[in-house]
């Protein structure tokens, strides 16, 4: 053997030996998403218009009647849009607040008036209170007024849904894993958000955290809730 076959022969087997004893190279660590979780309720949920008006005596005076104690009633004049008015109804209650100190009260529709203003594109709506037990109108008064109510409605809580190029996602959670489905939102009111499609009651979705998810992420849950039975229309 020749002396450079022999020194090939001998560098072959150090690379052989070297790699032999390499160690595998640690797999980095699995990345798992920090959440809560909260059911998906079923709820009653008020689909509401409200207007900014202020306290006016206009109805006091053409409706004025010395046997009576109109100081006991209140009128508050609200500026409500056309399309709005035409929904509405004399004797419909009326929960009015004040901005400047929160107070509330509840008062009936006593008159709409005929006129639009052609500025503001408004009909004046009259609310009346009788007997308001100490509740005076403080400055800008809120009225509210609810148009109609759905009824056992799939609820969330508005920061479970997430925007995503495919639209709106909620994202299930069943053993410790992500699943995303595109949901159709409907009303949102005090915090929770109406879902017309995509979920169903009972569920467990994502709620802090649900922005860091994609669908199949592994989650750690940070508070107890109940396993989503299944899935519905996930996204790919």
């Amino acid at each position: 053997m020749t002396r450079s076959l022999l020194w090939s022969v001998l560098l072959a087997l150090v690379v052989v030996t070297a790699g032999c004893g390499k160690k595998e190279e640690p797999k980095p660590p699995e990345n798992i998403v920090n959440i809560t979780t909260a059911p998906v309720q079923t709820r009653d949920l008020a689909l509401t218009e409200s207007a900014v008006g202020s306290e006016t005596s206009v109805s006091q005076a053409e409706t004025y009647d010395p046997t009576r104690d109109l100081a006991r009633r209140i009128y508050i004049r609200l500026p409500f849009p056309l399309d709005i008015v035409r929904r509405l109804r004399i004797g419909q209650p009326v929960t009015l607040s004040n901005f400047e100190d929160g107070k509330k009260t509840t008062g009936v529709i006593r008159e709409i008036r005929p006129a639009l203003s052609t500025m503001t594109q408004t009909v004046e709506v009259i609310a009346e209170v009788k007997n308001p037990a100490g509740w005076r109108p403080a400055g800008s008064v809120r009225g509210e007024v609810v148009l109609e109510i759905h009824r056992n409605m799939p609820v969330v809580p508005e920061q479970a849904i997430v925007l995503r190029p495919a639209g709106a996602v909620v994202y299930s959670i069943s053993d410790n894993v992500a699943h995303a489905h595109t949901v159709k939102t409907g009303i949102q009111r005090e915090g929770m958000a109406e879902i017309l499609e995509g979920v169903e009651p009972g569920w467990t979705v994502a709620v802090d955290g649900a922005t860091l998810l994609s669908d199949g992420a592994k989650v750690s849950v940070r508070n107890a809730a109940p396993a989503a039975p299944g899935r519905n229309d996930t996204v790919p």
